[in-house]
């Protein structure tokens, strides 16, 4: 869900939901679009909170986030949703691994923020939010 400037919460503009349910209809290895980088776009920033905790009999629930689309690590890698404490915050290979720390959109269209579960067994409980923060360069020129 994109937040308006009055409802952007510590920075957040992209929030998203994910329950089990949704786990289990994404599936294993399944990827979903939770957000859009515009053209010229930056992202600087993404987290994950448990607002409940996981239930099931999966042991390796992990989740990546990011646009890469055969791995979408870039932003979340391989978080261990169901030991995850609380939250984590920029732990993928852009976010984390690079001297830069953000990731640009350099092309000239939007690029899809993807989420993407991996996990053995079942997904009966859990609830999760992910918060993406993008900043859109673009509408600078908009408002010059």
């Amino acid at each position: 869900m994109k937040t308006t400037i009055q409802e952007s919460f510590n920075g957040f503009t992209d929030i998203h939901k994910l329950t089990a349910a949704d786990i289990t209809a994404i599936g294993t290895g399944g990827q979903r679009t939770i957000a859009l980088v515009p053209p010229g776009g930056v992202v600087t920033g993404c987290g994950v909170f448990e607002a409940s905790d996981f239930a099931g009999t999966s042991t390796n629930l992990t989740l990546d986030v990011g646009v890469t689309g055969a791995d979408p690590d870039d932003f979340i890698d391989a978080l261990d949703l169901d030991g995850l404490t609380k939250a984590a915050f920029n732990t993928g290979d852009v976010l984390v691994n690079t001297a830069a720390g953000y990731y640009i959109n350099n092309t000239a269209s939007a690029v899809p923020v993807l989420i993407e579960p991996i996990f053995t067994g079942t997904v009966t409980g859990g609830e999760w939010y992910i918060g993406v923060k993008i900043l859109d360069l673009g509408l600078l020129a908009s408002n010059a």
